[in-house]
């Protein structure tokens, strides 16, 4: 009996494959996929725009798609409807952009999309385009040969550079809301590329309006119950890795003792945040941060003299971090948004206290009072390691 089930099985087998609509004929050579790496999303006047782009090869160069619809669903359709390009294969989306008005609007639907899409992945990074559209991005971004797709694999490396907590992926930004109601999305900055095709240098008097569009990280966007509310600067933003034990490489400037300019190299440390608990109410929020530097330039001194002028350049740093830690947790403060996670600190410090609060933490935010305290480590020599 059991080598008689074989036959049928055999011939059913190859009938999926080589009968009419059968496996085989839903398989295709990869030269005939258009591979979508890069997806946009906008605010329209009919529902929203969609725009893709795939990386740029010698035959054909960079390939750019948008279409307008009534859902993502109905403009992806009129894109696979209209296009002359090869079929669409968007397993290898690697990142979404998001245009600035369209965040303002919320981003439920579109991570709602992403969550329920079985081509898209939840582990792709979100940014958003800080006073522009995505669409402008995506289709206008680079050359003819190099398109969105390879500056934002650029830009991607640069934020991981400056450790400024890193790429906010789909995932992750669904999970922060429904934890804490706040998310924080890297944001890019739309502008001309810093030189022209020629190499003369944009910007200024002789800015060549015709030079290739570039994005470049700025900072943060704040999302609070799902909607952009406020933008993080790029200052705030090496904040957050240092909130956050996440820092990278970033530079800062500052006046020496002599009025001169110096120019400091953060490249490490870190914060410890502590709750202040009064007879079961918490009052206030400790943070303790440590920070290294090294000189960068010193405005044509070639180094320090003496210790008078490394204490003056530490005090310096310290102050300027100081303060922009500050400016940080007021935002979290002022907006009600715990986009640095505070929450989590606090239910750990004392869960049982925390339990007994009897508000929400965000509703307590206003009225906690911050202790901000900052050691840095200074050195004239860049640590190799």
């Amino acid at each position: 009996m059991r080598k008689l089930l074989i036959v049928p099985l055999l011939a059913l087998e190859l009938l999926a494959f080589a009968g009419p609509g059968g496996l085989r004929d839903n398989c295709r050579e990869v030269e005939e996929l258009l591979v979508v790496q890069t997806m946009g999303l906008d605010e329209s006047d009919n529902g929203v725009t969609l725009s893709l782009a795939a990386a740029g090869d010698e035959e054909r160069g960079v390939a750019r798609l948008r279409a307008d619809g009534a859902s993502i669903s109905a403009a992806m359709d009129r894109i696979r409807g209209y296009s002359y390009e090869e079929e669409l294969f968007c397993a290898h989306v690697g990142r979404l952009l998001l245009g600035e008005k369209a965040a303002e609007q919320g981003v439920e639907s579109a991570l709602a999309y992403i969550s329920r899409s079985p081509a898209l992945r939840l582990d792709m990074p979100l940014f958003i385009v800080r006073g522009g559209r995505a669409e402008d991005a995506v289709m206008k971004v680079g050359s003819a040969d190099r398109g969105i797709c390879d500056v934002m694999r650029i830009v991607e490396q640069e934020v991981q550079r400056r450790g400024e907590s890193g790429l906010t992926t789909a995932a992750e930004v669904l999970c922060a809301t429904a934890r804490n109601g706040s998310a924080l999305v890297c944001a890019l900055q739309p502008g001309p590329a810093s030189e022209t095709l020629d190499g003369a240098a944009s910007g200024g008097e002789g800015e060549d309006k015709n030079a290739p569009l570039s994005v470049a990280p700025a900072g943060y966007a704040v999302l609070r119950e799902g909607r952009l509310c406020r933008w993080l600067t790029e200052e705030q933003g090496v904040a957050v890795g240092f909130l956050k034990n996440r820092v990278g490489v970033s530079s800062v400037e500052l006046k020496d003792r002599h009025g001169s300019t110096a120019v400091l190299e953060l490249n490490g440390g870190g914060s410890r945040i502590t709750p202040v608990w009064e007879g079961g109410t918490l009052r206030g929020l400790r943070v303790q941060c440590d920070a290294r530097a090294c000189i960068l330039e010193l405005g044509g001194r070639g180094a320090l003299r003496g210790t008078q002028d490394t204490d003056y350049l530490t005090a310096q740093l310290e102050a300027t971090l100081s303060g922009w830690l500050r400016e940080t947790l007021q935002a979290s403060k002022e907006l009600k948004a715990d986009f640095l996670g505070l929450s989590e600190i606090v239910e750990r410090s004392d869960p049982k206290a925390y339990r007994a609060l009897g508000r929400d933490f965000v509703d307590l935010l206003p009225d906690l009072g911050l202790e901000i305290s900052v050691r840095a480590r200074l050195s004239e020599l860049k640590d190799m390691k």
